[in-house]
């Protein structure tokens, strides 16, 4: 099964511009929700990612946060023509494609990164687009790092904001207390668990007063002498001397998982003990699974969208994110417009829509 990466990108981040080298650089800078890109028309005048993907088609300028901003197409040119095309001698639509083009390059080159160096291999992995931007990016992103499938969440743009208020309430206690699992001390376990629960129970409650809550307790454990530690669980309830080796085992566990092997003869010391109080979650209700063939939707509306690495143009059907129900089907190239988000999907790839309203993003030939 595959394991999923999250990719989140910010739609305002700006400075395009021409470095001394005749070089398009993007960022580390951003333009802010203040004043913003230059197409928002608030007086910003970098060029964005924003400003790029507004001039390639990719995002509906009448149509834009549900329509409560008005793009300006031509700000946008402007800006990137005075940041880039000037200064190098591209046309607006050359630059923007090389922002695009760079800026995705940048983000697939942080992915292969960051598996690398967590020994993963990122083509079996599901990719999980939220945020603004990821939606815009993502499948330009797969095609790069080889991932062939991608779930959008209904609501990405917006997706940190609900997930914060749809969290159960927590509060974490951490507290630094040195000990060897060879002169483990059970009883002063005790009394610091003890402590810590009930500080963060009391912050739990003030949060919501009458749930039931649920508590989980861990360990920052590592062989003497080592620098870094690991996180490990442990056990619930009173603590004695047999502990010990719970806790013993479960370090060896995730020490071997994460590294391959374990180090025989060495004590194993923790630093740091933590406990996390928080009320219980509802189950989530399921949708009932959709039975049946898929059916495939179509849109008599379109748009011309440019890709950042081709020439051609491609006439891309224009989907309303709210026209989705389970087990309807788009095949690209199409765009889907929500107020939060815009989802690109390109020639060869198609939409699924789930029983819990997820979009599915995969290549013709995936199921």
């Amino acid at each position: 099964m595959a394991v999923p990466i999250a990719w989140y990108t910010d739609l305002d981040i700006g400075d395009g511009h021409a470095d001394k080298l005749g070089r398009i650089r993007v960022g580390p800078q951003s333009a802010g929700a203040n004043p913003g890109p230059a197409c928002y028309g608030q007086g910003g005048n970098a060029a964005t990612i924003t400003d790029a993907n507004l001039m390639l088609g990719r995002l509906d300028p009448l149509n834009f946060a549900g329509g409560s901003i008005r793009l300006e197409t031509n700000a946008a040119s402007q800006a990137i023509e005075k940041s880039i095309s000037k200064p190098i001698g591209l046309s607006a639509n050359e630059a923007a494609k090389g922002i695009i083009e760079i800026v995705d390059e940048h983000m697939s080159a942080a992915a292969r990164v960051h598996a690398v160096e967590r020994g993963k291999e990122v083509t079996e992995r599901t990719m999980i687009a939220f945020g603004g931007g990821a939606p815009l990016h993502a499948a330009y992103l797969a095609e790069k790092l080889g991932i062939n499938r991608i779930i959008v969440p209904a609501n990405a743009g917006v997706g940190s904001a609900l997930g914060f208020l749809l969290a159960p309430v927590a509060y974490e206690v951490v507290r630094s207390r040195y000990m060897r699992l060879e002169t483990f001390e059970g009883p002063l376990l005790n009394s610091l668990f003890l402590e810590m629960s009930q500080e963060a129970a009391n912050i739990v409650r003030l949060g919501n007063t009458h749930a039931a809550l649920e508590e989980k307790r861990h360990g920052y454990a590592r062989y003497v002498g080592q620098g870094h530690e690991i996180k490990i669980d442990l056990p619930s309830g009173n603590y004695t001397p047999e502990t010990a080796e719970v806790i013993k085992t479960t370090f060896e566990y995730e020490y071997e998982k994460q590294y391959a092997r374990t180090v025989p003869g060495l004590d194993i010391e923790i630093l740091t003990w933590s406990v996390l109080v928080s009320s219980r979650q509802k189950p989530i209700k399921m949708l009932p699974k959709v039975c049946g063939i898929n059916t495939m939707l179509e849109s008599e509306r379109t748009r011309i969208l440019q890709a950042p690495d081709k020439e051609m143009l491609t006439n891309a059907k224009v989907f309303a994110r709210e026209s989705f129900k389970p087990g309807l089907q788009v095949a690209g190239p199409a765009i889907i417009i929500q107020d939060d988000s815009t989802l690109v999907v390109l020639s060869g790839q198609q939409i699924r829509v789930d029983e819990i309203d997820l979009l599915h993003l995969t290549e013709n030939s995936v199921t």
